[in-house]
């Protein structure tokens, strides 16, 4: 399914569904809304499926890998290829997100949507790695426009598979670079208000992290602030295909979980 035919499909939550999960759980013998945010979350999950019968028993974590062509400018405390060495972690379960998935039984699909050499991670590849955003474009339309499809395929692919309840993540070095340039064009904030250390930079790594993203948004982006474009010029492969991997759950019922920007 298209990028278009994905959005079109998505629908406002079921208040119907809502309405019915909230009167199961109201009429349980418990004070009322004694679960809190919990009960709140499963009456979501009937909105989004349109069930008021919640089966969440197969679930994933989705985690997309991709490298970032602006670490060139030195902007991470750990070289590009850290990024391979932990998506191949992923699948011998030696990663932290492997092992909370063993405990939550939940199955794990680490993706290759871009990194910068191949590995034994299942391959979905878009490029090697993104262009240097602190030079131009970190991707072009095309590209753009095929990691947000790819990220739709692998999500229809497990919701075809029968999983309920589905996670998003992303791994790659330089990650948190592109997160706060996003951050700062979508909010409108100062760059250094929204970045931090990431795995642990000095002083002189944090200026030129701050630096790298400045001259990325001025180099990228104009006053009119269009979402794909930011998207093509200072984001990142993994992001693209999580945020539609999102919206393919969203249109097909299928409850997910998602905490990155």
């Amino acid at each position: 399914m298209t990028l278009q035919e994905t959005i079109e499909q998505i629908h406002p939550l079921s208040k119907e569904a809502m309405d019915r999960a909230k009167a199961h759980w109201d009429g349980i013998a418990k004070p009322l809304h004694s679960l809190g945010k919990l009960e709140d979350v499963l009456i979501q999950i009937a909105g989004i499926t349109g069930k008021e019968e919640i089966s969440i028993e197969k679930r994933a974590l989705l985690t997309f890998c991709a490298d970032n062509g602006v670490v060139e400018e030195n902007v991470t405390q750990s070289g590009q290829e850290v990024t391979a060495t932990v998506a191949e972690n992923f699948l011998q379960e030696k990663a932290t997100a492997a092992i909370l998935c063993r405990g939550a039984h939940a199955d794990l699909f680490p993706i290759d949507i871009g990194m910068a050499r191949d590995t034994k991670v299942p391959r979905y590849k878009v490029a090697y790695g993104t262009k240097n955003m602190a030079k131009g474009p970190a991707m072009t339309r095309e590209e753009a426009v095929r990691a947000l499809e790819t990220g739709i395929a692998v999500a229809e692919e497990k919701i075809a598979a029968g999983y309920q309840l589905m996670a998003t993540g992303e791994m790659g070095i330089g990650n948190t670079t592109t997160s706060s340039a996003m951050a700062a064009v979508f909010l409108n904030q100062p760059v250094p208000e929204l970045t931090g250390r990431g795995a642990g930079l000095s002083s002189e790594g944090l200026a030129r992290k701050i630096a790298a993203i400045e001259k990325a948004i001025a180099i990228n982006l104009q006053s009119h602030i269009i979402p794909f474009i930011s998207i093509r010029s200072i984001y990142s492969f993994y992001k693209s295909s999580t945020n539609s991997c999102i919206n393919s759950f969203l249109y097909s019922g299928t409850g997910f979980i998602c905490t990155f920007i």
